[in-house]
């Protein structure tokens, strides 16, 4: 019989926990709110639980890390530029012209 390897087989294979204990927040659950977390989205209740978990989970910590250092590299190499409100208009009307078309 062939031996599949769906989500959950891997995930248990890595280590991730895949059922809640507690009030802590599965696997599946955190790396959701992973992004949440880091632009600061998350109720006092879901940072506490998020929280909770990565400091119990290294996985999930990993996964949070990473995606940290990802956000600061691209918010480094990211700039704003003025954008004079001509070229903004501009843009406006041909994208209209456009989507008249």
């Amino acid at each position: 019989m062939q031996n599949k390897w769906g989500i959950k087989k891997i995930a248990e294979t890595l280590g991730f926990k895949l059922k809640k204990q507690g009030n802590m927040y599965d696997c599946k659950e955190t790396l959701r709110h992973v992004m949440m977390a880091l632009d600061g989205e998350l109720t006092q209740a879901e940072e506490k639980a998020f929280l909770v978990h990565i400091n119990q989970c290294s996985p999930c910590l990993e996964k949070y890390e990473i995606e940290k250092s990802f956000k600061k590299f691209l918010t480094e190499k990211l700039c704003r530029h003025h954008v004079p409100p001509q070229l903004i208009e501009q843009i406006k009307s041909r994208i209209s012209g456009i989507a008249g078309s």
